[in-house]
Order: structure tokens, then C-alpha cells, then sequence
């Protein structure tokens, strides 16, 4: 931990762990179901898995030739970088597993290693503590895995409600195979043109608020809407990532990483540079993790305000496209 600002010091309540904590009513899928590849170990100059053996990348996203990639540059045991094909999307990382064929040295285990890079703590000038790495970073460099207390969503929401705006959010959803609540109404009247009036009657028996997005469009409820088992709380136990800041211009993102195919509910999340990122600079991901970059105005989270009754954040990341507040 480095302070060269003031005399304080991260909070004396925070313990670091290095794997979260299931709490109560949370479960993994059992290890019985857990399906592994039966690549040879010498395979490939001895790192490990082949495209054409590996059944650990049967559920990965195919590329623009259609062809299955492996998430990590073929470097032995943990020292590859995430791939461009990922780095530029949101494609989720399926590691090989304790029941593969494949040994430790596979170069399709990264993640499950754990952290292999220092990084500091540290106090910024106006955004409370970072966090940093004394030494340069490549582009697709694993930084760590988000953890804490994964929670069930009942239980997270108690949390919530118990916490002021000024004690911070350090909640992230194991939403990824979740489809979203909330469509626009376009895409709703052109993917569910029979599902008007069960709208209108979520609304009528009010199941659902219509409320605008930023740009005034109508947010309808999703007939497909799934929603998410748990959540991880990094407030009061976790890792050093629970003090990486947001930016509007990022160079780091969260990404999410399954050993175990058929267990959609919990999986790692894990931190990549997008960038070759120098010594000493601040590490950052972009909280809301959309595509959409437009400007959040002042009279639009006024409106927030009066919608909602909370004043969305605003944004000091200082990034020249700013989007100026966080709607959530």
C-alpha cells in the first residue's frame, strides 16, 4: 500500500483473500458434472491442448473464419496473453479442468493460476485508492480475479439496502448468461409483436415501470428476461482489483472464466490489460462495461433523480470522452 497524499489508509474492516467466499445458499455445480478434454500432455511442443482435440472449446465463440481460438497466445503455463479475439469482445473464456487429460503446463490454463504480476495500492489525488503495477504490462497481461462473498441476490439486495451512497458499490452480478431486463421498445414491437398486452398488463399490474433510456427511448420489459442467481460482494473481503477506479477510457477489462461447462451460475472474473500499459500507471476498467458512449448531461441525471430518487454519480476518471455520470 503506497500513500504519498495524505496519512489515511484503506479500510481496517477489508480482508484479502485469495478465493471468494460462498455464503449461504450458494453452491457450485458438483465436480461429477464437470466434463474434461482428453488431449495428450505432449501435444504441441509440450504447452498442451490442439484446436482439433480439445473438447474444452466446444462452447467457445467461433472467429470470423469460424473456427474455434484458444484464449491465450500459445505460451507455456500462464505466461500468454489474451487474445486480440477476445480482448476486442465480450466472449467468455472456457479454461481447461482438474478432470482434463491435459497437466498444469496446458497453455490454456491462465486464470485458474492465479495472479503473477505485483501491483500496488495506492492513494490518488481525487478518487480515493487505485490500483497499480510497478512494472510494464503487455497487452492481454492477466492481472487478477475479482473476488469476495458471492451472495445470493435476495441476500445482496438486504446488503444494499443497509449501505449509504458514501460507503460505495462493490457488487458485480453473475449475469453473463442472463438475458437483459430492460429492451427498447423498437426492438421489443419488432422481436415480440405477440407479447403486447402481456406487457401491458406487467405494467397495469405493476410489475414493470416504463422508463426512458438516455436517449428518451421507451425501456420495455424482456419476455426472455432470465434472471441471475448470485453476486459477489468485494467490500468487507476480496482482492486488490476491489480498488481499481472506472474510466470512460479504460485499460483494463473484466472478463468471465468458466473451468466447469455446465455451471452457467459461478465462474471466475477476471482483469486483462487491453493495452501495453507502462510502470506505475493507474489500472482501470470501465464500471458499466457498455458500448455506449454517450454523454450523460446534467438535466438527464436530474431526471434520474426525480425517477428514481437517487443523483447518479458523477464521473472523475478525467478521460476526454467522459461520459460525466454513472446511471448506476
Amino acid at each position: 500500500v503506497v500513500n504519498e497524499v495524505d496519512q489515511s489508509s484503506p479500510s481496517l474492516q477489508f480482508q484479502f483473500v485469495n478465493n471468494s467466499i460462498l455464503g449461504k445458499g450458494v453452491s457450485k455445480a458438483p465436480d461429477e458434472v464437470m466434463i474434461g478434454c482428453n488431449c495428450r500432455k505432449d501435444n504441441g511442443r509440450n504447452i498442451g491442448c490442439e484446436y482439433l482435440a480439445c473438447n474444452c472449446l466446444d462452447d467457445s465463440a467461433n472467429n470470423s473464419n469460424g473456427s474455434k481460438v484458444f484464449p491465450y497466445s500459445a505460451a507455456k503455463k500462464n505466461t500468454g496473453c489474451l487474445r486480440d479475439f477476445y480482448l476486442e469482445s465480450r466472449h467468455h473464456i472456457y479454461e481447461c479442468n482438474d478432470n482434463c487429460n491435459c497437466d498444469m503446463n496446458c497453455k490454456n490454463r491462465n486464470v485458474q493460476h492465479g495472479r503473477q504480476v505485483e501491483l500496488e495500492i495506492f492513494k490518488t489525488q481525487n478518487r480515493g485508492w487505485g490500483l497499480r503495477c510497478p512494472v510494464n504490462l503487455r497487452k492481454g497481461d492477466f492481472i487478477d480475479t475479482y473476488r469476495g462473498e458471492i451472495l445470493t441476490v435476495q441476500e445482496a439486495n438486504e446488503r444494499g439496502d443497509k449501505r449509504s451512497a458514501d460507503e460505495g458499490n462493490y457488487f458485480m452480478n453473475f449475469d453473463k448468461f442472463t438475458e437483459p431486463k430492460a429492451i427498447p421498445k423498437s426492438e421489443f414491437m419488432y422481436s415480440f409483436p405477440d407479447k403486447v398486452e402481456w406487457h401491458a398488463k406487467k405494467v397495469l399490474d405493476n410489475d414493470w415501470h416504463i422508463y426512458r433510456d438516455p436517449n428518451g427511448e421507451e425501456m420495455w420489459l424482456n419476455p426472455e428476461y432470465i434472471d441471475y442467481l448470485y453476486v459477489c460482494d468485494g467490500m468487507h473481503v476480496g482482492g486488490p482489483t476491489r480498488f481499481m477506479n472506472h474510466s470512460c477510457d479504460p485499460n483494463c477489462r473484466l472478463f468471465t472464466v468458466s473451468y466447469n461447462h455446465s455451471d452457467e451460475n459461478l465462474y471466475d472474473i477476471a482483469f486483462f490489460t487491453l493495452e501495453e500499459i507502462p510502470a506505475g500507471t493507474e489500472l482501470t476498467f470501465d464500471y458499466k462495461d457498455e458500448d455506449d458512449r454517450s454523454i450523460i448531461t446534467y438535466d438527464q441525471a436530474l431526471e434520474v433523480e426525480r425517477r428514481d430518487g437517487y443523483m447518479p454519480q458523477k464521473c472523475l476518471c478525467g478521460a476526454p470522452e467522459c461520459r460525466r455520470y454513472f446511471f448506476n
